[in-house]
């Protein structure tokens, strides 16, 4: 996005962006949000006085650099000496950049960009050593990593896909793995989802495929009370319920 603000500041746009900047200044306001950035460049194109302001109108962003790069802002704080904005060009990805008041320009890291907002809510004391911080990157080097935007916010799916993927590509391995899965939920030395008749990954897959099969063929209002031992002698530990749905049954584990 860099390319774009050069764009703007190297065209007539540039007093424009000036004259928001200044508007910007004049108001109350010091931290801006999407849809407050978006009013206020509204109001701003309906007050100005400049000739053919409507090629920088909001209805029509493309219509010029500056609109793209309102369209583009996610946040402004406004600093004494300039702004900063957060820009998003597309789905999961950010870039920050300070713009100063005589209209230079530079990009701000990840750290940088924390400290503004901290200033801001005058919570910037380094002298007091470093902050609290919180690592949200996965617990686990093999976790599979979201590549496609797409899936942000479909995690489930995400990982359904991912499972079942692996489980075509090298069943043997990723069988014995949710084997060894299984077999490791227990509560006071009692194993949870899966007890001692089931010996291996093999007889986890036919026992739980006999499941499903039974499962299927019953009446939804059937009790399950009147299988739960059958789930038992096929070393499926008693289950907290049971919904026949075609090849989409749940099953849901517990101590009952």
């Amino acid at each position: 996005m860099s390319n774009l603000i050069e764009a703007v500041l190297n065209s007539e746009e540039k007093k424009l962006l000036r004259d928001f900047m200044d508007y910007l200044r004049a108001s109350d306001h010091r931290y801006l949000l999407k849809n407050e950035i978006v009013g206020a460049y509204n109001d701003f194109c309906d007050r100005s006085e400049i000739c053919n302001l409507k090629t920088a109108a909001p209805d029509s962003w493309d219509s010029s650099q500056l609109g793209k790069l309102i369209y583009y802002t996610q946040e402004i704080i406004l600093e004494e000496d300039g702004l900063c904005f957060i820009i998003r060009p597309r789905l999961a990805s950010q870039e920050s950049y300070r713009l100063f008041e005589d209209l230079h320009w530079e990009s701000l890291t990840k750290q940088e960009l924390l400290d503004t907002r901290d200033r801001f809510i005058n919570q910037f004391h380094p002298e007091e050593g470093d902050v609290f911080e919180i690592d949200f990157e996965p617990f686990y080097d093999y976790s599979p990593t979201i590549r496609d935007p797409k899936n942000i916010g479909r995690g489930v799916q995400f990982l359904n896909r991912f499972l079942s993927s692996k489980l075509f590509q090298d069943p043997d391995r990723w069988l014995e793995t949710l084997y060894n899965f299984l077999s490791l939920h227990s509560y006071n030395g009692t194993v949870l989802l899966i007890n001692g008749r089931i010996k291996n990954q093999r007889q986890l897959s036919n026992q739980i495929k006999q499941g499903i099969t039974l499962v299927s063929r019953l009446p939804q209002e059937r009790s399950y009370d009147s299988f739960r031992l059958n789930c038992k002698i096929w070393g499926l530990n008693p289950v907290g319920a049971i919904r026949r749905r075609g090849l989409r049954t749940p099953w849901k584990f517990s101590m009952n």
